[in-house]
């Protein structure tokens, strides 16, 4: 079988002169008003392809499942999707014309003459519907790629029973820089670093790899956020691809390249370009450390400061009137650790929980009554909560809409804080956000899909492929 890295974590798969794909994205992702673009910015040419049987859409991030990719593929295509995909993916997948496929975990399927395994994961909070799959074909090479799953123990004893010397596998970095925020911590590229290293012995413990490709980070952003490129990505392909070599240099390393082509016979490969993928080219990511710190959320995701009166009391609404019973439902480990933080106080600051809402210049707090199960508009700044989140209105009324992925809005333009980090990480706060995912909103993302769906034509396709 022949593999092509399409850029970030796209895959083009072919045998005996069909293909397949994996993850597809043109040229920018999102399905979103927000669009980032693929990076390194490269064009695919799906003509050029050989002909194309199917596409694997892995989970419902947005720079996996591309409503913008799928419009523009030949409707005889099979899609298939993990059975723990939403059913508002699965289902605006299928108005849009294509046949659904759903595959479910340890599931064998073949493409092509390619026979895919798929394998469970760590569950993982952030990717409830990711599997890894093994691909394998009829002269015995192998290819693994964990996507965006944590390996399992169970799966690496399966492996290591199963498919022990695999051709080539994949690691994903999926790493962003933590954006700062109080109390003040020294933040650096070097912590960041020994993180991701730590991850990479991981994954060479865990799978126990001869050969691995690097990919994931393949984006940037744009336009008037351009500067947040400076703060995210202080651990680049080509940085990690480095450091592994040099953790585990009895494994070949490659760094991944939109047109990196791998041949797979048996236990061997070659590694050549592809002509479907280009031109290639890389705007500047360059990571400045000093911009990833500072205590202010950074500009709205919407581009929007302001909202007007009518529909910022909306969303004032929402938050005094449902957004405790969301977090009652949605994040009881935080809730959980919100009981204690009330039982053990928080010094001078609120043992509770508050949003921080800001429109325009005016920064509104809400802290939770925690007992009322209600929050209440906080009379002024100070002292404000121990543990919070800072948002903007328009970007919490766009997530109300169902109208952007809540993730990419809360790495890019949310400021978690805890001033308790012992006892809530900042990280942790990310719970109170699931409600606003596809799979508890299904209802709201098949709309907002069937508008981004009504808005693309698909081209005509020769009847030929």
């Amino acid at each position: 079988m022949r593999i092509t890295f399409l850029g970030h974590q796209g895959w083009q798969f072919e045998n005996n002169g069909r293909s397949f794909l994996l993850d597809p994205i043109l040229e920018e992702m999102g399905n979103g008003a927000v669009r980032l673009p693929v990076w390194p910015r490269r064009r695919l040419d799906f003509a050029r392809f050989e002909p194309l049987d199917a596409v694997i859409v892995s989970h419902e991030h947005a720079d996996h499942f591309s409503i913008e990719t799928l419009s523009v593929l030949p409707r005889r295509c099979r899609i298939l999707v993990s059975d723990l995909s939403s059913y508002a993916m699965t289902t605006a997948i299928a108005e849009m014309g294509f046949q659904v496929e759903r595959f479910g975990s340890m599931q064998r399927v073949e493409l092509c003459g390619i026979e895919i395994t798929v394998l469970p994961g760590l569950y993982n909070t952030l990717e409830p519907d990711t599997y890894a799959l093994l691909m394998r074909d009829a002269s015995g090479a192998s290819f693994l790629t964990g996507i965006d799953t944590v390996a399992h123990p169970e799966i690496s004893a399966w492996l290591a029973r199963n498919c022990p010397n695999r051709t080539l596998d994949n690691l994903t970095n999926n790493f962003v820089e933590p954006r700062q925020g109080p109390p003040e911590q020294a933040y650096s590229a070097t912590r960041s670093r020994s993180i991701v290293a730590g991850n990479v012995l991981d994954f060479v413990q865990k799978y126990a790899p001869r050969r691995a490709v690097v990919s994931g980070q393949g984006w940037s952003f744009k336009d008037s956020k351009a500067a947040l490129n400076n703060a995210f990505f202080s651990v680049d392909n080509a940085w990690v691809t480095r450091i592994a070599s040099d953790l585990a240099p009895e494994i070949e390393w490659f760094e991944g390249r939109p047109g990196m082509r791998f041949t797979l016979n048996g236990g061997e490969v070659t590694v050549d370009e592809s002509t479907a993928v280009g031109p290639v080219d890389r705007p500047s990511r360059r990571f400045d450390a000093q911009s990833g710190k500072g205590t202010q959320a950074t500009s709205a995701w919407t581009g929007v400061s302001r909202i007007p009166a009518e529909r910022l009391q909306s969303v004032r609404s929402f938050i005094c009137e449902r957004y405790a019973q969301v977090l009652e439902a949605h994040a009881p480990r935080l809730m959980e650790k919100l009981y204690y933080l009330k039982c053990q106080g928080a010094g001078e600051r609120s043992p509770t929980f508050a949003v921080l809402l800001r429109n325009g210049d005016s920064r509104t707090v809400f802290e939770l009554d925690y007992g009322h199960l209600m929050f209440r508009e906080a009379p002024r700044l100070q002292p404000l909560a121990a543990v919070g989140l800072e948002l903007w209105a328009s970007d919490l009324e766009l997530l109300l809409a169902a109208g952007e992925e809540v993730f990419t809005v809360y790495e890019s333009a949310m400021r978690p804080w805890s001033c308790v980090p012992d006892l809530i990480e900042p990280a942790a706060l990310i719970e109170t956000l699931m409600w606003f995912t596809p799979r508890h909103r299904p209802k709201e993302f098949l709309d907002f899909y069937r508008a981004r769906i009504a808005e693309r034509r698909s081209p005509v396709w020769a009847s030929s492929r």
